[in-house]
């Protein structure tokens, strides 16, 4: 191709982008600073010793001639703008943006002019982007959170497999509903209130602010969870990202936790501490609404014999039955506690003397007529209590009430246990010896 005008190789010298050209047999004759800058070979190295196939990757063999007998791509023998790879001579294959054209030499012989430009720094943003938006799909799908999208209306948008294993459904079923729905109505109103909560106070606030609520399972039942909500803008449209972690694991580890600290070890009634706290709320609720409550102190007779006849297992095992009888005992609405060793507490809310005395005669029966099995192969052995009762009087506080119920148990051991006695009979009792004296 030396017949070509020399106007062509100045041209290619200034050209930036890459300048081929190859004669009929494909042998590379000219090959500008361009070229040799994007490909790595020198034009000492190709000029008239290298075929301009050795530059095309082994995949795209036949590539080119069909670009070329493509009306799609130019026509008539041309190539414009198409987005292909050349390989470069340490083989690495560099993505070009390619165009060629068929020339002529003085003889009428044919050739072909290539010109090309690098477009990997173009390539790399969308390749970026394309691997950060597949990465972040990873995390969605693979979160254990769930993870809804909803649009300003509330509906649904998008929604994460986590979705399926905290609440139930199926991702499909998801799509077009109010996430309202996925709610206990007594939460539904107050969905605003929610969102504008868990978002930031200020736009640079990092911290992710959430509320406890519960979510609605598809089978009704209630879930447990942490809601934060996050509110973004796509394609001028407000778009809210909500986040629901179930925490049932956490809230059931937290009760756990909550009733090792308020009860027995060894009865799984109330411990003496929880009494205080319960006690306190009767006594506030007695103050405000003018009713009464009672409480009875219940004393084992002569535990101690019976501990040292069968022994600490024997003694242990007379509580928990002792325990297993009181809760079938007394009222749902009662609260029973282990006071200390073989002594019980009863709360007896709404309940004024008189109804703590015959709840207290009803367990004391109840109690001397069953038998306790203490030994493998001994004989049944029967129990009794002493019973104290005592009832709230305005100025009482809640120790007095302890302790006049504690005095009244007492006076029932004095005389001859398996009896219950009230304060108030032990004052009625002080005044009428008074009044007799």
């Amino acid at each position: 191709m030396n017949g070509f005008p020399k106007l062509i190789e100045d041209i290619q010298s200034l050209v930036p982008h890459g300048v081929i050209g190859n004669d009929r047999e494909g042998t590379i004759f000219l090959f500008n600073p361009g070229a040799e800058r994007i490909l790595g070979y020198s034009r000492d190295e190709v000029v008239g010793k290298m075929n301009v196939s050795l530059l095309s990757p082994a995949r795209q063999e036949g590539e080119v001639s069909i670009f070329l007998s493509s009306e799609e791509f130019g026509g008539n023998g041309r190539i414009q703008d198409i987005d292909t790879e050349i390989v470069a001579r340490n083989g690495r294959r560099i993505p070009v943006r390619l165009s060629s054209t068929v020339i002529s030499d003085e003889e009428g012989k044919e050739g072909r002019l290539w010109f090309f430009n690098d477009i990997s720094a173009g390539k790399k943003v969308p390749d970026y982007l394309s691997e950060s938006e597949e990465k972040f799909r990873n995390i969605i799908e693979s979160a254990r959170d769930a993870i809804i999208s909803i649009d300003g209306n509330w509906e649904i948008l998008m929604a994460n497999p986590a979705v399926e294993e905290i609440l139930g459904y199926d991702t499909g079923e998801l799509i077009g509903m109010d996430i309202r729905h996925l709610l206990p109505p007594r939460y539904v109103g107050n969905w605003d209130l929610i969102r504008s909560y868990t978002a930031p106070k200020e736009a640079t606030q990092e911290e992710t602010r959430y509320v406890e609520l519960s979510a609605l399972h598809k089978s009704g039942k209630e879930i447990p969870v942490h809601v934060s909500i996050s509110e973004t803008l796509a394609h001028g449209k407000k778009m809210f990202s909500t986040i629901l972690r179930d925490i049932s694991e956490r809230k059931a580890y937290e009760e756990e936790l909550r009733l090792l600290s308020i009860t027995d070890s060894l009865t799984g009634l109330f411990n003496r501490r929880h009494f205080y706290s319960l006690a306190q709320k009767d006594l506030e609720r007695a103050l405000r609404n003018k009713v009464p409550f009672s409480i009875l102190i219940i004393d084992i007779d002569e535990f101690k014999m019976y501990n040292d006849t069968y022994g600490h297992h024997g003694g242990d095992s007379l509580l928990k039955e002792v325990a297993d009888l009181m809760r079938k005992t007394f009222r749902l609405m009662d609260s029973i506690f282990r006071f200390g060793g073989e002594e019980f507490l009863v709360l007896l809310p709404e309940t004024d003397d008189a109804g703590a005395v015959i709840a207290a005669e009803r367990f004391r029966g109840r109690l001397a007529d069953k038998k306790f099995f203490l030994a493998p192969m001994g004989p049944p052995v029967s129990v009794t209590a002493s019973i104290g009762v005592s009832t709230h009087r305005n100025e009482w506080t809640i120790d007095d009430i302890v302790r006049h119920a504690d005095l009244s148990m007492y006076a029932a051991k004095n005389a001859g246990r398996n009896k219950t006695v009230s304060y108030e009979h032990l004052v009625t009792r002080s005044v009428e010896s008074d009044g007799a004296a």
